[in-house]
């Protein structure tokens, strides 16, 4: 038994547990589309608690990808705030018809399973959430947003195959899932297939168990969209990969919309050669990291999503605690919201450093952010942060302003637009005009060009100038 359990006492502990997921319950089912919820996640349901390990069991082998896949991170954040302590959360396959430890001490309703000969779906659900009016457009991703865009209004005649590569939760998924979203809505007649490379390995690896490979090929190739991700699953695969790849033949050879997601660019992929080239032949486009701006600009868009209103402070500081992974951004959020919806607190900076702090390691490197540039480069100039971003066209203050916005531009990731506005408001014309004159200034006057990389020195290093 766990020092949890020991704790509160088997029961107790079992019906702690059971509790706090009625009420994960209740909130996916506000997040997740009711076919989804219904056929997929209400059929999950506690096991027991090890420790800090909760094992939640599920009859189907697709209802166990799919939560794993799509809501694994959201249930542990919600069962977390519920149990007060930093968990980890396991899926595992259970016999709807045989009780589960301590599962059966509770009434519940029982779960129908489909009888032995039912094919499971072959897509996989979309998430209504993933649209292109939820998806938050910045530097980083406009180019994937616009081609995803192209090949939703035009499948099959642009951009084909469309390949979008980036690091884990920049958006790929969100953007391939828009696609089918707005082909369905625009093009009810058009049948829109939507599968992980880990789910397409699956329904091959079954077929082949269950001698079904002929009706495998039949349904993979009677669509007129492929959402494929994560392709990158496949690596290491080599009899599911040679299937995929007469199924991309099949498609393609057809005009059917192929759109394919991987952590990696193709020429990265230990992929076989025939499969690589047929990915370059179509459109290319990477997802980055967001900068600053667009990382404010996600925050606010799911905090309108959650009816949450956030303090510019709160926003900022969420932005420079998490800076790579957007999946994590909404994480934070879904734990801020609770934590302050279940104390009736209000949401500030301090809340926020309190409920966020011990979930997220804010990057490693000092953070550089407007206030600290301005602070150095007043100091070292003679004059006040306030000449700065007042209205003095100076020469010193012109100067010294202009080497501020210069460092801004190198040492952070916030956007001109950003930069203006935290000099009174300025134009983002006058940031890049800045830019411009003390970068030519640096390659014309050597003594000029150390005293802004000692700035920038002391300024990265947080030590006083």
């Amino acid at each position: 038994m766990s020092d949890w359990q020991l704790q509160l006492g088997e029961d107790e502990a079992y019906r702690a547990l059971q509790s706090a997921w009625e009420h994960v319950l209740d909130a996916l089912s506000e997040r997740v589309n009711k076919p989804s919820f219904e056929s997929w996640i209400r059929t999950a349901r506690p096991i027991a608690m090890d420790g800090s390990l909760v094992r939640l069991g599920t009859p189907s082998r697709f209802a166990k990808h799919y939560i794993e896949t799509k809501h694994l991170d959201t249930i542990r954040d919600l069962l977390e705030l519920e149990l007060g302590q930093p968990l980890r959360v396991q899926i595992e396959l259970v016999d709807a018809t045989e009780p589960v430890l301590m599962v059966d001490r509770l009434p519940r309703k029982p779960v129908q399973r489909p009888p032995a000969d039912e094919d499971e779906p072959l897509s996989q659900p979309l998430n209504k959430r993933y649209t292109f009016e939820n998806f938050v457009v910045g530097p980083s991703n406009r180019l994937a947003h616009a081609c995803a865009v192209s090949v939703a209004e035009n499948p099959g005649k642009t951009y084909n195959p469309l390949f979008i590569y980036g690091g884990s939760g920049l958006g790929k998924t969100h953007l391939m899932q828009a696609i089918g979203h707005h082909i369905i809505e625009s093009q009810p007649d058009l049948r829109v297939l939507y599968v992980s490379g880990e789910t397409f390995t699956y329904h091959y690896i079954t077929a082949l168990r269950e001698h079904k490979t002929a009706q495998f090929r039949r349904k993979y190739r009677d669509v007129d969209v492929w959402l494929v991700d994560d392709i990158h699953f496949l690596v290491g695969k080599e009899r599911t990969e040679e299937e995929f790849f007469h199924t991309y033949n099949a498609l393609y050879d057809t005009g059917k919309q192929i759109v394919l997601t991987s952590d990696r660019a193709p020429k990265e992929l230990d992929l076989d050669n025939r499969l690589l080239s047929r990915f370059e032949c179509g459109m290319i486009a990477d997802i980055k990291p967001p900068d600053l701006e667009t990382r404010i600009a996600i925050i606010q868009s799911k905090a309108a999503s959650e009816n949450m209103t956030l303090p510019y402070e709160v926003m900022l500081y969420i932005a420079g605690l998490i800076t790579t992974n957007i999946r994590q951004i909404e994480g934070a959020l879904i734990k801020l919201h609770a934590y302050a919806s279940l104390m009736r607190a209000q949401v500030t900076q301090d809340l926020a450093q309190e409920v966020l702090g011990n979930y997220f390691t804010p990057p490693s490197q000092a953070i550089v952010d407007a206030e600290k540039v301005q602070k150095e480069v007043a100091r070292r100039f003679n004059l006040d942060v306030s000449d700065l971003k007042g209205p003095s066209r100076t020469k010193d203050v012109v100067i010294a302003r202009q080497v501020a916005m210069y460092l801004m531009r190198q040492l952070t990731d916030w956007s001109l637009p950003a930069i203006g506005r935290a000099f009174g408001g300025r134009d983002h014309t006058t940031v890049l005009h800045a830019c411009k004159c003390i970068a030519a200034k640096i390659a014309l006057d050597k003594a000029f060009c150390n005293l802004v990389e000692d700035l920038a020195k002391q300024i990265r290093d947080g030590r006083n100038c």
